[in-house]
């Protein structure tokens, strides 16, 4: 199964390539800021109790 996903790994384009990694960092970031957004949240809420 390694061998066909590194296969089919070599068909893509370095265009397509660029476009997941692209894709993949947004994604981090998006979670990555959301979680950040979350836990100030929850700590701006407990402060102010």
């Amino acid at each position: 199964m390694a061998t066909r996903g590194h296969a089919s790994s070599s068909l893509m384009s370095n265009h397509t390539k660029e476009r997941v990694t692209m894709a993949k960092v947004t994604l981090e970031n998006f979670y990555s800021n959301l979680i950040t957004q979350h836990e100030e949240r929850e700590m701006s809420k407990n402060w102010r109790r």
